[in-house]
């Protein structure tokens, strides 16, 4: 047996403390190896998370904040009309005679829900005839629409949606506010191609211009917001939002050599769309407020003869309506505007010609007061106009007739838009053929909207003139020809 000295021992233990302290160092140094690294990683990891927060919010613009508020409130509208087709001339060619046939059509286009009750907005030549309309909205739910009311003038209609869901709804932005130059989005549902998806299509530019004006298909359109953001065939009846999401206008019309987007899109401002909302929701289309006035464009001719040629080398003379004729008691007449006067702005808005002259007073509220702009002698002036009638009636001259335009709960109860004989003449020569509760609905191939309308056609039936006037008499459609001379009516 061997004996370890004291000594021995001593320096084994020494030996074993040292080793020891080396193993700690190494075991530090591991540790502290591995902090780094794992600070090193960490470090990565959080640059790698800023980066990817960073770009997350790099693509999380405005324009896309916009698009999350607005796109859920647009629908796409399918629309189902039915038109009378002949039967094919090789079919009736060995002696059948040829037969009228229907068949259906559909229209599709886009609106916007204005209402978490489901009233939604959009064009009327959108669901122009329709027999059945079907909106869609966003996240895939489909519903049958009713059409509440139309304007056929300023191309809009209401419509409303059944059901005890809530629908999401638009936000209302401010049109008379907008900056040429500022963000625009349109969304909607071009050429179909959201059918079958729900999800719109968005496109965007800028406010190019604002307050133009154009007439298509026999609508005056005033005060269009122009947008480069492209709008094609399917956008009408859809949403152009700001950057804030806000509704600012709906998609109407394009200026195309070709039929598609060229950058020239038109809205109608949503200021104008909320008063013929409210004007349809309470009567059921627009009835035009009475003016008691007649008017004519200012021409360039016309103001030299009235104000002098030095004067009317101003612009601001050869613009405006001219008063032509002005009823005694009008309202027009009792705020202190005489015949030759020439008005330049009422309620705010520029007046250029006789068209914008009509736009805008038809939609004039009653029992406030209106500023005018007008021009007497050379010197502008300024007054305020109360209105405090509708026009509901009207007696055509030469008819015999009085007519009534519908108010909302007729038409609410009828299927046939139109005017309502309200009152025949005993010696009218049309006494024979038409009575008291007919509804004209027709006159040759132009559709008789409102009382508006018919006020227009009858305007224009100058020197001998023959039409086709066409009316429903309790369900059964009628029609008659009517010849007229130098305006005295007969058959």
């Amino acid at each position: 047996m061997t004996v370890l000295s004291y000594s021995r021992l001593l320096k084994i233990g020494q030996q074993f403390s040292n080793l020891c302290k080396i193993r700690k160092r190494t075991i530090l140094i591991l540790i502290m190896i591995s902090c780094f690294f794992g600070f090193i990683n960490t470090v990565n990891i959080l640059a790698e998370q800023d980066l990817q927060r960073a770009v997350t919010q790099s693509r999380r613009t405005a324009i896309v904040n916009a698009v999350e508020r607005a796109s859920p409130a647009v629908v796409n509208i399918s629309a189902i009309r039915s038109v009378a087709q002949l039967t094919p001339f090789e079919e009736w060619w060995w002696g059948d005679l040829p037969q009228v046939q229907r068949r259906s059509l559909r229209e599709v286009g886009s609106g916007v829900i204005i209402s978490k009750e489901g009233h939604i907005l959009t064009n009327h030549h959108v669901i122009e005839q329709a027999e059945k309309i079907t909106v869609a909205i966003a996240d895939g739910r489909q519903f049958k629409a009713e059409i509440l009311g139309y304007d056929f003038l300023s191309d809009l209609a209401l419509l409303k949606v059944n059901t005890k869901e809530d629908l999401p709804k638009i936000e209302w932005g401010n049109s008379d506010d907008l900056l040429i130059g500022e963000w625009a989005l349109a969304i909607g549902n071009p050429f179909g191609l959201s059918i079958g998806t729900a999800q719109p299509t968005v496109t965007i530019g800028i406010v190019s211009a604002t307050q133009r004006s154009m007439t298509v298909d026999n609508r005056f359109y005033e005060a269009l917001i122009q947008t480069d953001a492209s709008v094609n065939p399917g956008n009408s009846g859809g949403a152009l939002v700001n950057v804030f999401g806000q509704l600012i206008g709906i998609n109407t019309v394009i200026r195309s050599t070709s039929g598609g987007s060229q950058g020239v899109g038109f809205a109608i401002p949503t200021n104008k769309a909320r008063r013929v909302i409210r004007k349809i929701i309470e009567h059921g289309t627009v009835v035009p407020p009475y003016l008691g006035i007649e008017t004519q464009s200012v021409t360039e001719e016309m103001a030299e003869k009235l104000l002098g040629k030095a004067i009317a080398q101003n612009a601001i003379y050869s613009r405006g309506v001219l008063v032509a004729e002005l009823e005694k008691d009008s309202p027009i007449a009792k705020a202190g505007i005489k015949r030759g006067d020439i008005i330049k702005s009422m309620a705010g808005l520029k007046i250029k010609d006789e068209n914008e002259f009509k736009a805008v007073g038809r939609l004039l509220p009653l029992n406030q007061d209106i500023p005018f702009e007008f021009i007497r002698r050379g010197n502008q002036e300024n007054t305020f106009i109360r209105l405090q009638e509708l026009e509901w009636n009207y007696i055509p001259d030469g008819w015999g007739l009085t007519l009534t335009q519908p108010n909302r709960n007729y038409l609410k109860q009828s299927n046939r838009q139109g005017v309502l004989i309200s009152h025949v003449e005993k010696d009218s020569g049309l006494a024979d053929s038409l009575k008291k509760g007919d509804i004209i609905y027709r006159i040759n191939d132009i559709t008789i909207h409102s009382l508006e309308i018919f006020k227009i056609v009858d305007q224009r039936i100058r020197g001998r003139y023959r039409i086709r006037l066409y009316f429903e008499r309790a369900g059964k459609e009628k029609s008659i020809s009517i010849t007229f001379n130098r305006n005295n009516r007969y058959r």
